[in-house]
C-alpha cells in the first residue's frame, strides 16, 4: 500500500518558517543601526576632546601668563617750572652815519666788525675848498682884529682928550670927533665878532668833511667805499652797541602776572653753539596789545663770557618755579584715558594702575604727584608694554 503524501498546509507552513530566519524586520534593523552610529561618535569624541589643563582644575579654567615689559625708576632730582619763548638779540642803541657833504670819500678809517669809541674818525671826505675858506677866515680874522684894536685905541685917545679939555677948560677935541671914533670902534668890534663867526664856520665845513663814530660800538655796516662820492641822502656806516645786548619778545596777555622784573633766564642759540648765556628780565610792559593779546618784554643779556651777534634769534628758558625735591616719571611711562593720566607701577609682580596729576614739566620727565597710593623712590614704572597692561595683571620685567 503507497504511503500518503504530506497535506500541503504543512508544506506552506514550513516554507514560511525558513523565509521568516533570513529576514529580519525593519525595527530590528533600525536599531542596529543607530547602535552602530552611536559607538562611532563616542570613539570621535574620545579622539577630539582636548586633554584636561591639570588634574584637580575645572577644564574650562586658564592659566595666567605673565605679560613681558621693560620699566625705567623714579628718581628724585630738582624740577623747574619753565617757559620757552623764542627771540632776537638787539640792540638799543644803533646809528646810522650819513656824510654831511657831497665830496669823494678820500680816506677809509674803519671796516665791518671794527670796535670804535665815541668820536672816533670813520672815514675823511675831500676838504681843500673848506680848507681855503678857513684859511681866508683867518686872513680876515686878523685884519678885523686890527682895525677894531686901532679903532679901540682912537676912542680912548679921543676920551681922554676930552677930560683933559673939562679939567683945563680948553676943547681939544670936539663933540662931534669923539662920537666918530665911538661909532668907528662899534664898526670895527662888529667886524671883529662877524669874521670870528665866519672862521668857526669854516672850522665846521672842514670837520663836515670828517665822518666820526658818534656812540661807541661796532661797526656792523659800511656802505661807501674808497674814492665814492658821499651823498647826505645815502648811509654810509651803522655803528650797533653790542655791549649791552638785549632780547625782546611778546607773550601773551594770561602770562602777564608770571613775568616780573629781575627774574633770572638761560638762552641759548645755534650761531654760537655750546653757550648758555645768562639773563634776567629787564621791563615787562604793562600794556597789552589791543589786536595780538600780547604785552612786550625786554630782557638783558650778559656778555661777560664773549659778545653777543646783534641779530640772532636766541632760545629763552624763563625759570618761573622750583622744586628741588621733586619725584620724576619718564613721560614714555603715562598713559591717557580722556582727561584721566595715569601709568603702571610693577609692585610684587603686578602692574598697578597708579592716576597721577600733572606738576612740573620737563622734555623727557614730568613731575610725579599720585592721586591716593603714593609713589616713591625706586619704584620701577613701565615703560615698553603699558598699553597692553590693566591694573592686577601679571608682568614679567625684560633683562637688559
Amino acid at each position: 500500500m503507497k504511503p500518503l503524501p504530506p497535506p500541503l498546509s504543512l508544506i506552506a507552513f514550513l516554507v514560511l518558517a525558513a523565509c521568516g530566519s533570513e529576514v529580519s524586520s525593519p525595527d530590528a534593523e533600525n536599531s542596529g543601526l543607530k547602535a552602530e552610529s552611536t559607538t562611532e561618535s563616542s570613539k570621535k569624541d574620545l579622539k577630539t576632546e582636548p586633554p584636561s589643563p591639570s588634574w584637580g582644575k575645572d577644564p574650562g579654567s586658564k592659566v595666567d601668563e605673565a605679560i613681558l615689559v621693560r620699566t625705567g625708576n623714579l628718581v628724585r632730582r630738582m624740577a623747574q617750572n619753565s617757559l620757552v619763548a623764542v627771540a632776537d638779540v638787539v640792540s638799543l642803541d644803533e646809528v646810522d652815519v650819513f656824510p654831511e657833504r657831497t665830496q669823494p670819500v678820500v680816506e677809509l678809517l674803519v671796516e665791518e666788525g671794527d670796535r670804535v669809541h665815541a668820536g672816533q674818525v670813520l672815514a675823511r671826505l675831500r676838504d681843500q675848498v673848506e680848507q681855503l675858506a678857513f684859511a681866508e677866515a683867518e686872513v680876515r680874522l686878523a685884519e678885523a682884529e686890527n682895525e677894531n684894536s686901532r679903532a679901540e685905541k682912537d676912542h680912548a685917545r679921543n676920551n681922554s682928550l676930552r677930560e683933559s679939555a673939562g679939567a683945563t677948560g680948553t676943547q681939544l677935541i670936539s663933540e662931534r670927533e669923539l662920537e666918530t671914533s665911538r661909532q668907528a670902534l662899534v664898526t670895527a668890534s662888529t667886524s671883529f665878532a662877524a669874521t670870528k663867526v665866519a672862521l668857526d664856520r669854516a672850522k665846521f665845513d672842514i670837520e663836515q668833511t670828517v665822518m666820526r663814530a658818534p656812540i661807541a660800538g661796532t661797526v656792523a655796516v659800511r656802505e661807501i667805499s674808497l674814492g665814492d662820492t658821499a651823498n647826505p641822502g645815502n648811509r654810509a656806516f651803522r655803528i650797533v652797541d653790542d655791549s649791552q645786548p638785549k632780547a625782546i619778545f611778546h607773550r601773551p596777555q594770561r602770562e602777564l602776572s608770571l613775568l616780573q622784573e629781575g627774574q633770572l633766564l638761560q638762552a641759548e642759540s645755534e650761531a654760537i653753539p655750546g653757550r648758555r648765556l645768562k639773563g634776567k628780565i629787564e621791563r615787562v610792559s604793562p600794556v597789552v596789545d589791543m589786536e595780538s593779546g600780547t604785552f612786550k618784554v625786554t630782557a638783558s643779556l650778559n656778555t661777560e663770557d664773549g659778545a653777543i651777534p646783534i641779530g640772532i634769534l636766541v632760545k629763552l628758558n624763563l625759570v618761573l618755579d622750583e622744586h628741588p625735591q621733586a619725584l620724576m616719571v619718564p613721560k614714555k611711562a603715562i598713559l591717557f584715558k580722556g582727561r584721566e593720566m595715569f601709568c603702571f607701577v610693577v609692585r610684587d609682580g603686578k602692574a598697578v594702575r597708579t592716576t597721577l596729576s600733572p606738576g612740573f614739566e620737563e622734555p623727557d620727565f614730568l613731575e610725579a604727584l599720585a592721586d591716593g597710593d603714593p609713589l616713591e623712590v625706586g619704584d620701577a614704572v613701565v615703560l615698553v608694554g603699558a598699553d597692553r597692561l590693566k591694573d592686577g595683571d601679571l608682568v614679567e620685567i625684560a633683562q637688559g
